[in-house]
């Protein structure tokens, strides 16, 4: 069915759609028995503004800009859900844009959005440099800004955070514990898009304070460098099966380098977790559906999203006078059966 117009109400009202609309924007100029007539056929015929078209008329703005780092990893597609059902019941659409873990993207998307006119924005993963978002603030300090796992350190800039380090201490810890010897980790990229995402080094960290706490020494040789997709964590389990003493378990930073990892181990004719067990970060769904199924550490994606979401209707009615906050969530440890000792292997 035809969506219902303003020309079609002002037709049915005998008045100009410059009538209607004026109702509808509640100008004053409009008298009452014109105000009454034109509304109670709004209300009948079920019209609703679109008020994404609207902002894009008068410059005034009304959706919410989201960017990401990269949509084909469900980490990220949770968080926007999350985001996306408190913004809709508050009557928000939102624009999302992926940046495919490419900063010239990631840029592009920025002023994409603001074309779009956007009222609030929020930035999950590396996405965009510091220096960019730095201009985006003196020329744009109206609109919000909400980063999830990236700690810019800019004013006005809220910051949603996890406790990395102290999650990458339990699942190594945990490791240890299974009396695994040679404890390799995957890490995420030093240089380039995704470098300065908050859990890559708070990650590493983690595992070096566990390794210490346990009395071990940490084999550089065991420790690769990814890049938080599944690619990049195949070829980084390659390097470590290649190491004349390979590990016999691994910590990847992410979930999608874990399941690259796997792969690697398998084509190497290897069983997880009897040869190589191996622990991931974030808790994406389909970690429960492998197999073996995967040991993580969850990462809180949905609350993430639902405080970004509640943070900006906050903000948003202050129009650049909004006080910036920093919030951090716990990440919690998931123990399924690639990391536990004397399970049956899976080939």
């Amino acid at each position: 069915m035809r969506s219902v117009t303003l020309r079609d109400i002002a037709k049915q009202c005998g008045v100009s759609v410059a009538t209607v609309s004026a109702v509808v924007n509640g100008a004053a100029w409009v008298s009452a028995p014109t105000r009454e007539r034109v509304e109670r056929v709004v209300a009948r015929r079920g019209y609703r503004p679109n008020q994404l078209a609207r902002g894009l008329r008068t410059s005034s703005g009304y959706a919410v800009g989201v960017i990401v780092s990269d949509l084909t990893n469900p980490f990220f597609t949770q968080i926007v859900r999350g985001l996306s059902h408190v913004l809709r019941e508050s009557g928000r659409p939102l624009l999302l844009a992926d940046s495919d873990h490419q900063f010239e993207i990631g840029e592009l998307n920025l002023k994409t959005l603001l074309e779009g006119h956007i009222v609030g924005l929020v930035l999950i993963g590396d996405i965009v440099r510091e220096d960019t978002l730095r201009t985006f603030m003196r020329r744009q300090a109206r609109i919000p800004v909400i980063a999830i796992e990236r700690d810019y350190g800019i004013d006005g800039v809220s910051t949603l955070l996890v406790d990395s380090e102290q999650g990458a201490f339990g699942v190594t810890r945990h490791l240890i514990e299974q009396e695994y010897t040679r404890i390799g980790m995957i890490t995420g990229p030093h240089e380039g898009p995704g470098s300065a995402t908050f859990g890559r080094a708070e990650r590493y960290k983690g595992y070096c304070h566990a390794m210490a706490e346990a009395g071990r020494k940490i084999d550089p040789s065991l420790v690769v460098e990814g890049n938080f997709r599944y690619e990049g964590g195949r070829e980084a389990m390659r390097r470590l099966l290649a190491n004349k003493n390979r590990p016999d378990a691994v910590f990847a930073s992410n979930d999608m380098m874990a399941f690259g990892a796997m792969e690697a181990i398998r084509d190497a004719g290897l069983s997880v977790p009897n040869d190589v067990a191996l622990a991931g970060w974030d808790d994406v769904p389909m970690t429960a559906l492998a197999t073996p199924a995967l040991t993580t550490v969850a990462m809180p994606k949905r609350q993430l999203g639902v405080a970004a979401a509640e943070l900006l209707n906050k903000q948003i009615p202050f129009a650049g006078k909004h006080v910036a906050v920093r919030q951090t969530f716990a990440a919690q440890l998931v123990v399924r059966e690639s990391s536990v000792a004397g399970r049956t292997a899976f080939a």
